[in-house]
């Protein structure tokens, strides 16, 4: 989480800002909100910012954004397949993050969602999968690659040697 900063020009506009909503929604938590950030009380002002997360790095959202391509081929691809002998729908489909450990990434997945993008993939809630994801999609992402990264549609053996390495490194170096 990270603290707030603000100067005393954004101060007095959201002071302005917390004073018309005090008034439009006739809500005195507005205007005490309104008086706190006029009267410089950080420490009071700061505990109502508690929903203000840090942005996410580049490098996180790119994961998320590259794994989510993966698995919206993955399962459009699945769909087309006339053979789909030992690949079940479950393993094309897309697990998550898990929320104790990786949830600034189910956060953005879920906003993602909500925003339109991947929703198909996604659904209409983030999964949490109750299990650290990063080290599996990292893994599936570099068989990807290791196969030239190719877009949908994928064939029975790409699907197969993406949803394998889940579980086994790759053997191709």
């Amino acid at each position: 989480m990270a603290k707030l900063q603000l100067t005393d020009v954004e101060r007095l506009l959201l002071a302005n800002q917390y004073e018309i909503l005090g008034l439009l929604k006739k809500d005195d938590g507005y205007t005490k909100m309104a008086e706190n950030l006029r009267d410089g009380h950080k420490w009071i002002y700061e505990q109502h910012a508690t929903q203000i997360s840090d942005n996410l790095p580049d490098d996180d959202a790119e994961h998320v954004l590259t794994i989510l391509g993966v698995y919206s081929d993955l399962r459009d691809s699945y769909r087309e397949l006339s053979d789909k002998s030992g690949i079940g729908e479950h393993a094309v489909t897309f697990p998550g993050f898990d929320g104790n450990n990786e949830a600034e990434l189910l956060h953005f997945a879920h906003a993602l969602s909500k925003n339109g993008n991947y929703a198909e993939t996604i659904g209409k809630d983030a999964r949490n999968s109750h299990m650290p994801t990063t080290d599996m999609y990292r893994r599936q992402i570099a068989e990807w690659k290791n196969l030239g990264s190719p877009r949908y549609p994928f064939s029975k053996e790409q699907v197969l040697k993406i949803i394998d390495a889940r579980t086994h490194p790759s053997n191709r170096r």
